[in-house]
């Protein structure tokens, strides 16, 4: 199977997304076909056995719509393609033109047509026609027949028979000397349209140029210093010949070569091969594999590229089947618009040509052009898009902007407690001694050794207070989410983690009865000889906003530790709405059994992404909280900010806004065509009128989407 992303310019409204994404039912070997209309990409998988891209993008362009491999899937300009600016210049001088040459014959009189200057005219407005009909609105009609050879329809289907019918109408008109015809209307209704499709395109490509080069992930990855030290960096400053350190559970960031340390990599993100593969040092690594054994050193042979991890973070396996929310009314709404428009057209011209040609000629035209889905096709993107665009400024990084429409659905919440509502770093230590020995110099390296592998907040505080370098080498590194971590050290093996880890009772031993301390014991060869006791102060700022967020969401707290902290919690969350003590795998069923409830509410699943990938997919909203260790999840819908976790209600309340505004602009759509049909079969308007008022609702949606969007964020 091949997934490819291709660049199509010319889809521009919900009937186009909705033909391409039947592309599987119309192209033997097509998989999936999905549209990122913002964008204006489209992913498509294909089978290699029965197809390749060759086909795929003839396909593309015998259907209307000519399809591009860009070199960087993410990579946009923000400059709108000089072809349809050229199609516009030129409409909009022969639109002038033409205006200026009518001019003399709707006022000219008797004199104007004694001097035989109409005939010239008109021999100029069909000379001033021909580049528009056959250049500036060629896109429409390569895009209508295409369509129509795909068996299907798009809303380019009416919008060029009503080019062609004032074309043919004109020309007939000038051909038997009844005068210049409605070659003004036709490069009018051209100009228009092309305005429309540069406003449309130029919003999308400041949309989507805003996203790709200033809303970054938080991620950071451990760079080592020349004397052997690691610091936590941004990946954007990843450059090659850097060492970097990534434990188990962490993504490579970049192309690198493997130089110390055994590594086994899951390749199932970038391959979709679920068997993990056991690298040696000396081999070269890609990017986007997850460690599965203990930490690794590596030296970047390529920068890190963040556009490659978004393409990870959308890949197909981690898309989620959820219900589409208001997409669904648009789908179904595209669908079936074009037929109907082409019928009402047929109709109005049948019901008036006995009586009035032309005002049946008017009807016709105007009913195929100014009947368009476009305005509804533009309110999600716009609103969402939007949406996206504020979040990301506020610390939250969206997948895409349909995740939106989960947020605005959230009414129940489960959160993790480690890494989420406790930050990673600044945990105090204290060890208490189980045997004789205690923390001998020797344990202390070996413990320090097997803490360095783990990425999880308790092991990194673990190490911290250790404050020695840890054992060079170790084998057999294990960790077993939520429960501990293992390896052989010297010749020793070594276990942290839970009582339950290390099967050991530790009621008969007198711990420090401390309110909201964590306790990871450690054995050795299976004798356990102590016990670190870790607690810190809830993140700032979380108690006030967990109030809040009580107001409109159910709360739950689903942790892996120990319940120390329940006392801490109980002012937030109700005693039969805490659980501890949860494994991974209990965590899905917690998120499986919110979903099994009757019409459920949409389920926000917030954790630190490391033990949580399995409920972070399996709920409806995953949020991953990600402090200062690159904790990268493409499991997750959201990526949050840890600082800005204490915002979370009103990013809420924003999403939920959008929605609002979305329903809105559905109103306004409907009712634009509703009123645009109702004059238009009546022959009231004319084809020119028309073709202003098609791009206009446009506009108004668009102004409307951001204009309340922008409203909302300041508020």
């Amino acid at each position: 199977m091949t997934t490819v992303h291709l660049h199509v310019p010319d889809m521009h409204c919900a009937s186009c997304v909705s033909f391409l994404e039947r592309m599987p039912s119309r192209l033997n070997g097509v998989e999936a076909a999905q549209v990122d209309f913002p964008r204006k990409r489209l992913t498509v998988v294909f089978d290699d056995a029965a197809t390749n891209l060759t086909d795929v993008q003839s396909f593309l362009a015998a259907s209307g719509f000519p399809a591009d491999v860009p070199r960087e899937v993410d990579s946009v300009s923000g400059k709108i393609d000089r072809t349809l600016l050229a199609r516009l210049a030129v409409a909009g001088f022969a639109f002038g033109n033409t205006m200026l040459l009518a001019l003399a014959h709707y006022i000219g009189g008797d004199s104007f047509l004694d001097s035989g200057l109409e005939q010239a005219f008109a021999v100029y407005t069909v000379v001033l026609a021909i580049p528009v009909l056959f250049f500036s609105g060629a896109g429409y009609f390569r895009s209508a027949w295409g369509a129509l050879r795909g068996g299907g329809l798009t809303m380019d289907v009416p919008v060029a028979l009503g080019m062609l019918t004032l074309a043919a109408r004109s020309t007939w008109e000038v051909v038997h000397g009844m005068g210049l015809g409605y070659f003004d209307s036709l490069a009018g209704l051209v100009f228009f349209l092309l305005i429309g499709k540069w406003y449309q395109a130029r919003t999308h490509a400041g949309l989507a140029y805003e996203r790709d080069y200033t809303s970054f992930f938080p991620l950071r990855v451990a760079r080592i210093r020349p004397d052997g030290s690691a610091e936590a960096v941004p990946i954007s400053s990843i450059v090659a010949g850097d060492r970097i350190r990534v434990h188990h559970g962490e993504i490579i960031p970049a192309d690198a070569l493997l130089s110390s340390g055994k590594g086994l990599l899951d390749r199932s993100f970038v391959t979709g091969e679920s068997v993990p593969v056991e690298v040696l040092p000396g081999t070269e690594v890609e990017a986007g594999g997850r460690q599965l054994g203990g930490a690794i050193e590596l030296v970047a042979r390529t920068p890190a590229n963040q556009s490659r991890l978004t393409r990870l973070w959308n890949a197909g396996a981690f898309e989620k089947d959820r219900e589409k929310g208001l997409q669904g009314p648009v789908e179904a709404i595209s669908r079936h618009f074009t037929a109907a428009v082409l019928v009402i057209g047929i109709g109005a011209f049948a019901w008036w040509y006995p009586t009035d040609a032309g005002l049946a000629w008017n009807a016709l035209t105007a009913t195929w052009i100014v009947a368009c889905p476009c305005a509804l096709a533009l309110s999600l993107p716009f609103t969402y898009g939007s949406a996206l665009r504020y979040l990301g400024r506020k610390g939250a990084y969206l997948k895409n902007s349909m995740v939106v429409e989960r947020m605005a659905r959230v009414q129940e919440c489960v959160f993790d407690k480690t890494g989420t509502l406790t930050p990673a770093a600044g945990f105090t230590c204290t060890f208490v001694p189980l045997d004789a020995s205690g923390l001998t110099p020797e344990r202390r390296t070996r413990v320090a050794g097997v803490a360095a592998q783990s990425a999880h907040p308790l092991s990194r505080a673990i190490l911290r207070s250790l404050e020695t370098p840890p054992a060079p080498t170790l084998s057999d590194f294990r960790e077993t989410p939520g429960h501990g971590t293992e390896a052989t050290v010297d010749g020793h093996r070594i276990r942290l983690g839970s009582a339950a880890f290390l099967n050991f009772d530790p009621s008969g031993n007198r711990l420090p009865d401390s309110a909201g301390t964590t306790w990871v014991f450690a054995s050795e060869d299976g004798i356990p000889f102590g016990a670190f006791g870790l607690a810190k102060p809830l993140r700032e700022g979380i108690v006030p906003e967990l109030r809040s967020l009580a107001n409109s969401c159910t709360l739950h707290l689903v942790s892996g530790d120990q319940d120390a902290d329940r006392a801490a919690f109980s002012e937030v969350f109700p005693a039969d709405r805490m659980h501890f003590n949860q494994r991974p795998e209990d965590k899905m069923a917690f998120i499986a059994e919110l979903q099994a409830q009757p019409n459920h509410p949409a389920v926000a699943m917030i954790g630190d992404g490391l033990n949580d990938a399995g409920a972070l997919r399996a709920a409806d909203l995953g949020v991953a909280v990600v402090d200062d260790l690159y904790a990268f999840s493409p499991a997750s819908d959201v990526i949050l900010d840890a600082r800005t976790l204490p915002q979370f209600s009103s990013m809420l309340r924003f999403a939920r806004s959008a929605r609002h505004t979305v329903i809105i602009l559905f109103v306004i759509s409907f009712l634009y065509n509703v009123v645009g049909l109702t004059f238009a079969v009546q022959g009231a308007l004319t084809p020119l009128v028309a073709a202003v008022l098609m791009p206009i609702s446009s506009l108004t949606v668009v102004g409307v989407a951001l204009g309340r969007t922008a409203w909302a964020a300041r508020t």
